[in-house]
């Protein structure tokens, strides 16, 4: 039976024990993630079968309505088997007064059948880490390898230990800007989730610093096998130092035959897709969802 849980109402600690036993089980769904992403979110549990799937949500024009928090790529349903059906009938089991969703699940889940529900898809990469560094670099483009050669001389200029608040300035002027999204609260959240992050443990930054700048840098999340290549940022002498491909072939260095995959995080924009795909990264698919009823007029506005 799924049984809806108000915030007040999640142990914490459960929580997290039930998402180490799921098949699917991802960083973003950890309830200290979720605390600082979603402040408040709620929950729906089935204690029979360990399913679980976190409800973030907030309130707007009194309404409260579920949303995908900043930084957090995929959510839905956590279990320690996917079977049939099983995310539908948690989506069934979400409580009436969330009349607007626009939520990703996870790549675990395939499809979902409700016809007041409309599906699209995004795009997923990975790289697998169980093999040698040598062998997934055989798997590299010929632009790559090209690339790669030339960025030998930012390995000069590398430092592993960027401050999350100098990380966010310089990705809120760069990828922030190039991508349209600079919204003082979005930074805000990402520092503090890298912040807290580091202090467990589970994130660190890398960057490429010349003559005292900051030029380019990448938060990588580590956490049960998984490497997340979190959120990167470079500027146009980043750019000129063939930086990011630095980055990610010196990650794949470290972690390769330690960690299980390297998800760069993929994206629905070609360029961002040919450019991980060159590393030989493989594409999955999650589903990003939307169901509106609100009532007229509100329908309307909110597509």
């Amino acid at each position: 039976m799924i049984e809806h849980l108000p915030h007040t109402a999640i142990d914490k600690h459960w929580w997290d024990m039930q998402l180490l036993r799921s098949c699917n089980k991802m960083w973003y769904a950890q309830s200290w993630v979720l605390d600082l992403a979603s402040p408040g979110w709620e929950a729906l549990v089935d204690r029979d079968s360990g399913a679980i799937m976190p409800l973030t949500w907030r309130k707007k024009y009194g309404l409260r309505y579920l949303y995908q928090p900043y930084g957090l790529q995929q959510l839905g349903v956590f279990a320690p088997a996917i079977v049939d059906g099983l995310q539908e009938m948690f989506l069934d089991a979400v409580p009436q007064r969330f009349k607007y969703w626009d939520i990703y699940l996870n790549t675990a889940i395939k499809q979902v059948k409700k016809p007041d529900v409309i599906t699209t898809t995004r795009i997923d990469q990975e790289i697998k880490l169980d093999r040698p560094a040598e062998e997934i670099r055989a798997a590299f483009g010929v632009n790559h390898r090209r690339n790669l050669k030339k960025a030998r001389v930012a390995a000069s200029y590398f430092v592993g230990d960027v401050l999350p608040s100098e990380f966010v300035a310089l990705f809120e002027r760069t990828t922030g800007a190039r991508f349209g999204d600079t919204d003082p609260q979005h930074m805000r959240g990402m520092q503090e989730l890298i912040a807290e992050g580091v202090k467990r443990g589970e994130c660190s930054v890398i960057g490429i610093r010349k003559d005292a700048v900051l030029h380019a840098a990448a938060c990588l999340i580590k956490w049960q096998g998984r490497l997340i290549w979190f959120k990167a940022a470079s500027d146009e002498e980043g750019q000129a130092l063939k930086a990011m491909f630095f980055l990610i072939d010196h990650a794949i260095g470290q972690y390769a035959e330690k960690e299980q995959v390297m998800d760069l995080a993929g994206s629905n924009d070609p360029n961002v897709a040919r450019f991980n795909k060159g590393f030989g990264a493989e594409s999955s698919v999650y589903l990003h969802l939307k169901r509106n009823t609100l009532p007229p007029p509100l329908k309307w506005f909110k597509k």
